[in-house]
């Protein structure tokens, strides 16, 4: 059984990303920030027991940027699509296509996120067909399907407190029976970062192995 693991990601450019961070910080730290925040996933995406881990970028012309920051060990892929749930739609069909039967998409939100919350949706997509992690905001940072299911990303108000509700009726509409990992946090706004910034204190002091270094070295922990 294959396995494939796509993570969407902005280019990281200033007063593109992580808006909401500034003024707290300048656009151009929210940037570099955030563009940490895509190494260290990405660094420890490689950790996890995963045949396939693919960038799903926008827009559509930042691949080499990418590259700048991923190399050559991941696969690319432009994000296609109006809204979140179009693009997701075809990230997902684009990976069956490719022959995967275990596809988990993640977001660039959250570089603490434990491997073992991804690990998990891996393997318990042996046994149901929809698994989904939802975040402390009423969004979610993962979804995985072990098949093609548009109607799940069908009428959500993306980027609204109303996304995970929603979906779970989606997923409840159509009968699919469902696995909800433990929640986790995104850093959108500056109480998330100030959060974040003595979460990898705590994980600094505990001599955890999973610090995210890169995203540690911008907040000058």
């Amino acid at each position: 059984m294959s396995t494939s693991l796509i993570i969407f990601a902005k280019s990281p450019t200033p007063g593109k990303v992580k808006t909401r961070l500034t003024p707290f910080i300048t656009p151009t730290e929210a940037a570099e920030l955030y563009k940490a925040f895509i190494a260290d996933i990405i660094f420890n995406a490689h950790k996890l027991k995963c045949e396939r881990i693919t960038i799903a970028f926008t827009p559509s012309n930042a691949e080499a940027t990418f590259h700048g920051i991923c190399g050559h060990s991941v696969n690319y892929l432009p994000q296609k699509g109006g809204n979140l749930g179009e693009r997701m739609k075809n990230a997902f069909k684009h990976s069956f296509h490719q022959g995967s039967t275990r596809t988990v998409i993640i977001g660039t939100d959250s570089p603490t996120l434990p491997l073992s919350y991804i690990q998990s949706a891996f393997d318990v997509l042996k046994e149901v067909p929809v698994t989904i992690g939802p975040t402390f905001d009423g969004g979610y940072y993962l979804i995985g399907l072990s098949e093609q299911n548009d109607a799940i990303f069908d009428g959500i108000d993306w980027s609204t407190s109303k996304v995970f509700g929603q979906t779970l009726t989606r997923i409840q509409t159509i009968n699919k029976q469902l696995y909800v990992l433990p929640p986790w946090y995104d850093v959108d706004t500056p109480d998330n970062l100030e959060f974040l910034r003595s979460h990898i204190q705590a994980m600094k002091l505990s001599g955890a192995s999973d610090i995210p270094d890169k995203t540690m070295l911008s907040l000058k922990i």
